[in-house]
């Protein structure tokens, strides 16, 4: 490394530096990747910017002197003090994390399944992705990195934002995938599973796996060991990530934004309004409602057991109806309840308001239902009870405004609602 304080303005220009820095700090490194997540890393430090990153050819076996390394990186700044708060961020960062890592024994087989938390300026200009952004940035020798990108994209719902092929200045292959955080890890994971893969077979002829093969095992190593296995790599661990959650078991572990946890995550909200519609119709003193609406609350625990375990959903009844009289009902509220289709009002009071949203949290879970099993035979069971849930929501609306429900001194519709003339509701 070297700092130059104030550079000469011709070579300033050749290198790339912009017009307002006068200060350029020099660093050479045995890995080249690793030097670049580094040098993005020192934009986030200090107001610098990387005005000059390069691979030198054949790769960090060949350098051309003794101190060449594989790689090249040149700060632009106003101040060399800002230049070395850059270097400090810079170096740290290649001691502690960005490093390359060997899929076999004999540490040959270099490849670099980096995962960037959050860009600085330079790589998320590079990557074309917002700064701050997550970055999945995997390297591997060439064919290695086709079968392992193939994987990865398999693996998490990632984008490809730019394609490294082979051969690159050091004979690598690579790309840059933009997602989540939990889904660039997921694909950097997945990445070295297939890289490792290739290195326990590099004669197979069978078809690639799509996800690569559990991680831990190098060839001829033990295999890999671990409570917890991650569903869509295979990948064996001895502790559960906070960013990873069960589907089932120990054995299917999923990222928390899998769709069948957000469903989860909706029929949960959906528990609590409906409790909270409950505790409104209790101090209303409408028995009934609450009785009703305490029906609601054990289906949809049966919904979550049923969900989970993949048993079928029992048959039910809400408030003495099925299915088919919940659907014909409240197509017929004026014929059955006297009251027509209505919008709810705050005149209405805190009952109604919650009623319709607890419906309208049922028609959200139902959308995450179909998004969890989006083929129209799967789960066909639990898709008709929700979307019959929120059509009783709308029922026990109508009647407990037709005052079918009683409650404090009510002894018809509540106040604030009238019916239209019968003339009108034909």
């Amino acid at each position: 490394m070297r700092v130059i304080a104030g550079v000469e303005p011709a070579l300033a220009a050749q290198w790339g530096l912009p017009d307002w820095a006068r200060s350029a700090g020099l660093i050479t490194c045995t890995s080249d990747d690793a030097l670049f997540v580094a040098l993005d890393e020192g934009t986030k430090a200090a107001p610098v910017e990387v005005a000059y990153a390069r691979s030198f050819y054949a790769g960090s076996s060949y350098p051309s002197g003794p101190l060449s390394g594989e790689a090249i990186g040149v700060y632009a700044a106003r101040d060399p003090d800002e230049i070395r708060v850059a270097l400090d961020a810079c170096v740290a960062t290649l001691a502690r994390e960005a490093w390359f890592y060997a899929a076999d024994r004999e540490g040959k087989l270099a490849f670099f399944p980096h995962v960037v938390r959050a860009t600085g300026t330079y790589l998320s200009k590079q990557a074309g992705v917002p700064e701050g952004a997550p970055l999945a940035y995997l390297i591997a020798p060439p064919l290695e990195s086709m079968v392992a990108l193939d994987a990865a994209m398999k693996a998490a719902p990632v984008e490809l934002k730019r394609w490294f092929g082979p051969p690159s200045e050091t004979n690598y292959g690579g790309a840059y995938l933009s997602g989540s955080l939990d889904a660039c890890e997921s694909a950097a994971r997945a990445f070295a599973a297939a890289v490792v893969e290739v290195a326990r077979a590099p004669q197979g002829t069978g078809d690639a796996r799509g996800a690569g093969d559990a991680l831990g095992a190098r060839p001829g190593g033990p295999a890999p060991s671990g409570n917890y296995r991650v569903l869509a790599t295979g990948e064996r661990l001895r502790d559960k990530p906070e960013h990873l959650t069960h589907l089932v078991d120990d054995e299917s572990l999923v990222e928390k934004t899998h769709p069948r946890i957000v469903l989860r995550g909706k029929i949960d909200l959906l528990q609590q309004v409906v409790l909270d519609a409950q505790c409104a119709a209790d101090a209303d003193g409408a028995r009934g409602l609450v009785g009703e609406l305490g029906e609601a609350l054990e289906l949809l625990r049966a919904f979550v057991g049923s969900e989970v375990t993949g048993r079928p959903f029992p048959s039910w009844t809400l408030g003495g109806l099925g299915a088919p009289e919940i659907r014909y009902a409240s197509h017929h509220t004026w014929e059955l309840f006297g009251v027509p289709f209505m919008y709810p009002s705050v005149r209405q009071g805190p009952v109604v308001a919650k009623l319709q949203l607890a419906r309208a949290v049922a028609r959200e879970a139902e959308v995450a239902l179909f998004a969890a099993f989006p083929e129209p035979d799967d789960r066909s069971d639990l898709k008709l009870f929700c979307n019959r849930l929120s059509s009783a929501f709308y029922l026990m609306t109508t009647k407990y405004v037709a005052g079918r429900y009683g409650g404090h001194d009510q002894k018809g519709p509540v106040r604030g609602w009238k019916p239209p003339a019968k003339e009108s509701a034909k």
